[in-house]
C-alpha cells in the first residue's frame, strides 16, 4: 500500500509516465514500418512527443542521482552502483534518440525502434529494481509524513528546473497519466495552469502530441 506514503506514489507514477511514453514510442515506430513510413499528420507530433519522453527520463534520472540515491544510500539497502550505471547506459541511449528524431522524417524509423527496444530492455528491470527496494514499508521508518511531502516537493522543484519546456513536458506527463493518477499529479498545480496554461494557452505548441496522448 501506498496510500500514506506520498514519495513512493510520486516514484510509481512517474514510471508509469516513462513507461506509458515508451510503449507508445515502440507500438507507433512498428504501425509506421508497417506503413512504410510516417504520415505526414503524425511526424511533427511524434518527434515532440519522444522527445518529451527524452526530457521527462533525464529529468527523473537526475533528480533520483543528485537527490534520492545520496539521500537513502545510508538508510536504505538497494543496488545503487546497478542502478547509477543503468542510469549513464539509459544516457547514452537518449543521446541516440536525439540523432534518430533528426532522421524520422527520412526514413529513420528502423533505427528508432531498435534505439527504443534497447531502452525498454533496461527499463522495465530498472524500475523492478527501484520499486522493490524502495517501498512505502521502508520509507515510513525513516521519514514521516511531513517529511516525505517535503522531500516529494523538493525533487518535484528539481525536476521542474531540468526536465524541457513546460508547454511540452507538463502535458506529456499528465496526459500520459490517467484516473486517479492524474488527479494526484494535478491536484497541487496552481489553479491558472490547470484552466489557463496547459489546456488554452499552451495547447497550441503541444496539439501535435494529441494522437499519442490518453
Amino acid at each position: 500500500m501506498t496510500d500514506t506514503s506520498p514519495l513512493v506514489e510520486g516514484l510509481l507514477r512517474i514510471h508509469k509516465v516513462i513507461s506509458r511514453g515508451l510503449n507508445i514510442s515502440i507500438r507507433k515506430c512498428d504501425e509506421y514500418l508497417g506503413k512504410q513510413g510516417i504520415p505526414p499528420g503524425e511526424a511533427m507530433g511524434f518527434s515532440m512527443y519522444i522527445t518529451s519522453l527524452k526530457w521527462v527520463t533525464h529529468a527523473h534520472h537526475l533528480s533520483e542521482d543528485e537527490i534520492i540515491f545520496p539521500y537513502f544510500k545510508d538508510k536504505i539497502d538497494a543496488p545503487y552502483s546497478r542502478l547509477k550505471d543503468d542510469h549513464k547506459t539509459i544516457t547514452h541511449i537518449l543521446d541516440v534518440l536525439d540523432q534518430c528524431i533528426l532522421e524520422i522524417s527520412s526514413g529513420g524509423v528502423g533505427k528508432l525502434r531498435e534505439v527504443l527496444g534497447e531502452f525498454e530492455k533496461l527499463w522495465v528491470p530498472h524500475i523492478g529494481i527501484e520499486e522493490q527496494n524502495f517501498t512505502a514499508e521502508k520509507i515510513k521508518t525513516i521519514m514521516d509524513l511531513k517529511e516525505q511531502v517535503n522531500f516529494a516537493e523538493k525533487l518535484s522543484k528539481h525536476g521542474r528546473q531540468n526536465s524541457g519546456p513546460g508547454p511540452l513536458v507538463l502535458p506529456f506527463m499528465i496526459y500520459n497519466l490517467e484516473g486517479s493518477d492524474r488527479e494526484a499529479f494535478v491536484l497541487h498545480f496552481p489553479w491558472i495552469v490547470k484552466k489557463v496554461l496547459v489546456p488554452v494557452l499552451w495547447k497550441g505548441q503541444w496539439k501535435p502530441m494529441i494522437p499519442f496522448l490518453l
